[in-house]
């Protein structure tokens, strides 16, 4: 729920002011730039001057989003009178250009639980099942028209942030408001298609190199899969394509949590964790020094590949029993 005060404060910000920068978290993915870019389609609707930043070049399977070519991997050097950061739960996952950013004023507009509340004005809310439904919401309240494009782009982050409506984060709201997302123009069907229908043939080698390291616990109720930089080598591939790799282990029956253990360099490891049920991987994330959400959360550690998975999974162990 958007606090009322919260809503007049954005509509003021918007009115008043004529530069805006809105800023993605780093590695991409549909939640943060459906939110970026139907934000961009809005504010740009009124007149202002608008910027949209993110510091990795968007995955391919993304670009058939409107205004996607819209987005810089070069942080601006003019100020602007106001950024808004979306769907980035902590500074730090705005990259490492975002202290260079020139700005009077931050908008927080996100739906992760370990947000920081960083900005001059905080739109946070952890029921939300994806930044794009709170958008949704933010849009509603303040009387933006929900327009095709609008409604395509806040679909597809909200799509791609419940699994398709699978994960637990889908509630009534989430659906309701994915309804009149459709009514208002948004084509579920062709939004799913490009989303989940248009892999490379390489990504699928990727795939099956991937699952060649898939280890699980003795009581089944573990699941871990790695990725190395040789494997991109050997494919042709690149990260954007290691997107949902890890629902794969994550789907063997009796699997409670998954884990992909991915080489960023030499001993350094990006760790996502994805969990069934009520088992919560945020808290595991937090304790190594990351974050997320219940069932979806991450962090990145250094050391050997084997020190690693065997701190991780101890702490996994630790609260399965």
């Amino acid at each position: 729920m958007i606090k009322t005060k919260s809503i007049d404060e954005f509509k003021r910000l918007i009115k008043k002011n004529k530069s805006f920068l809105i800023l993605t978290h780093v590695n991409p993915e549909p939640d943060t730039i459906g939110s970026a870019l139907s934000l961009y389609h809005y504010i740009k609707g009124t007149g202002k001057n608008v910027k949209v930043y993110n510091e990795d070049d968007l995955p391919k399977f993304m670009k058939f989003m409107k205004y996607s070519s819209v987005i810089s991997t070069v942080m601006p050097a003019m100020r602007f009178d106001v950024a808004i950061c979306v769907d980035a739960g902590s500074p730090d996952m705005l990259g490492g250009e975002f202290n260079r950013l020139k700005s009077s004023f931050f908008v927080n507009i996100d739906h992760h639980r370990t947000n920081t509340m960083y900005g001059d004005l905080n739109i946070v809310d952890p029921c939300a099942s994806a930044t794009c439904e709170l958008i949704y919401d933010l849009f509603k309240k303040i009387g933006a028209d929900i327009d095709i494009t609008i409604a395509s782009l806040l679909l597809t982050g909200i799509i791609y942030d419940t699994g398709s409506f699978r994960y637990r984060n889908t509630t009534y709201n989430t659906l309701k408001i994915s309804s009149e997302l459709v009514r208002s123009g948004a084509d579920i069907a062709g939004i799913t298609e490009k989303l989940y229908e248009n892999q490379s043939l390489e990504r699928l080698k990727l795939l099956e190199m991937i699952l060649n390291t898939l280890e699980l616990s003795s009581d089944g109720k573990i699941a871990s899969v790695e990725l190395s930089k040789n494997m991109y080598e050997a494919t042709g591939t690149s990260r954007e394509d290691a997107e949902g790799m890890i629902d794969y282990p994550k789907s063997i029956s009796g699997v409670i949590v998954a884990v992909l253990f991915r080489e960023i360099e030499d001993g350094r490891y990006k760790v996502s964790l994805r969990s069934k049920s009520d088992f919560n991987v945020s808290d595991i994330a937090e304790e190594l020094g990351g974050g997320g959400h219940k069932n979806a959360a991450g962090c990145t550690m250094e050391g050997r590949l084997f020190d690693v998975k065997n701190k991780v999974f101890s702490k996994i162990v630790e609260r399965l029993k």
